[in-house]
């Protein structure tokens, strides 16, 4: 068994050389994500490390991890996201006036309902991305439209 292991791995090294590949981790950058913990009166907007890709912009890889949820550890921290699953980020930009303009898919508000819900979507993304130096407020779209977008 040992040897066939030895084996596998010593073809998958040749197969490796050959064919110039190298194995590299792509570079990361730490940020932070906002998450909630809920109770039946309130939401407490929880601030969570990640570490994202730096080979996009940092709104960009924000937004994408923000969107992928807890991890298991963080489930069993009582931290969940009211952020619907379906939600679909598109385009984020930043202007120099330091106004982000982050531009989601209808899932975003699709089976939303209730107030607080609707307002913690609204601040897991802006605390997000106000965590990115430079930038000062959000604007939030849902396919390029902003009136109504996440209103109770």
């Amino acid at each position: 068994m040992r040897k066939l292991l030895a084996a596998g791995c010593v073809v998958m090294l040749v197969a490796v050389a050959a064919t110039g590949c190298r194995v590299v981790s792509l570079p990361q950058v730490d940020a932070k994500v906002f998450l909630v913990r809920t109770s039946s009166q309130e939401i407490e907007l929880v601030a969570v490390p990640r570490s994202v890709s730096a080979e996009m912009p940092l709104a960009e890889a924000v937004l994408r991890e923000l969107l992928k949820g807890p991890t298991a550890a963080e489930r069993r921290q009582g931290l969940t996201s009211l952020i619907p699953e379906k939600a679909a980020f598109r385009s984020v930009s930043v202007g120099e006036s330091g106004v982000a303009w982050a531009d989601f898919g209808e899932g975003l508000e699709e089976g939303i309902g209730g107030s607080m819900r609707v307002l913690g979507i609204r601040q897991q993304i802006e605390a997000t991305l106000m965590t990115i130096p430079g930038i000062k407020s959000v604007i939030l779209s849902v396919e390029g439209e902003t009136e109504g977008v996440l209103q109770p």
